[in-house]
């Protein structure tokens, strides 16, 4: 398989991680050593994909793309190879400060997933979700409205990842509401790819700790078949259960969808800015 470097899979281990600063109490920097074998290395990212073992106090053992601030510390790193490093977490963000070589192995394969993509133009399936009130919900009720749907997990651990979507995700809601326009015409939908634990009390106290407007910010769940079926069609795989120790195995992608309910853009990973979104919010609008 090949790993995609904005592909991350995890537990939450303590509290929901995008009110990390202000409900954990932790420390500012936090280190933490780990173990494993790297899968692939994207030197422009400047991220190395590794299946580590249990990381002690922290999460157990997965597979997760991690960034180094430090290019030299993928020189000569290639998929087979075991490494130590040592992980730095903190508020805001990750990175690997060390990753030395300890040896060689064949990589294990994963069966591939190549969902079909949606297009530009393409109409979403309207497979039957619930928010976190309950209540079922299909992508068609946003029509009407410009919408960005995007995919995380609440107990996701790396701030850089589902935490920052949602974080992204404040920063647009927050730019909506400022603007009469944008709160009239655009909506905000996070789907959730851990149904089996993001019910809708767990999505309603995310929304609460994330300050969402339900009236603009809607969170999503449904059967583990209704999510992975919206999220393929968007390029998103999931794969539950196929790392050490369990776990979920997703990539990061928020599409835009117009008023008339086809998809107009589709941003991956997680380098876009909230203005990048609120643009594609905009040119969604305008083609009304």
């Amino acid at each position: 398989m090949r790993y995609s470097s904005d592909m991350v899979i995890g537990r939450w281990l303590g509290c929901v991680v995008a009110a990390a600063a202000a409900a954990c109490a932790a420390p500012a920097e936090r280190e933490y050593e780990l173990t494993g074998q790297v899968l692939a290395v994207d030197e422009a990212r400047q991220e190395v994909t590794i299946r580590h073992e249990d990381i002690p106090q922290f999460m157990p053992g997965m597979t997760m793309a991690f960034r180094v601030r430090e290019p030299a510390l993928l020189a000569g790193r290639a998929p087979g190879d075991l490494v130590a490093g040592t992980l730095v977490v903190t508020n805001d963000g990750a990175h690997l400060k060390r990753l030395e070589p300890t040896g060689v192995a064949p990589v294990a394969e994963t069966p591939a997933v190549s969902p079909r993509i949606l297009q530009p133009g393409d109409t979403p399936s309207d497979a039957a979700l619930r928010d976190q009130t309950g209540a079922v919900r299909h992508l068609s009720d946003w029509r009407g409205h410009v919408s960005a749907v995007t995919f995380t997990y609440t107990r996701c651990p790396l701030p850089d990842f589902c935490p920052l979507m949602d974080r992204q995700f404040q920063r647009v809601h927050a730019r909506i509401l400022e603007d009469a326009g944008l709160r009239d015409a655009a909506r905000l939908l996070s789907i959730t790819v851990d149904p089996e634990h993001d019910t809708p009390a767990v999505l309603s106290a995310h929304a609460a700790a994330l300050g969402a407007d339900p009236q603009i910010w809607t969170f999503l769940t449904g059967s583990a078949d209704s999510v992975k079926e919206v999220a393929a069609q968007f390029g998103v795989s999931i794969m539950s259960g196929t790392a050490p120790g369990g776990g979920i195995v997703h990539n990061l992608r928020t599409a835009v969808i117009d008023a008339r309910g086809q998809v107009t853009t589709v941003l991956s990973g997680n380098d876009w800015d909230p203005d990048a979104l609120l643009d594609a919010l905009a040119a969604a609008r305008s083609a009304r």
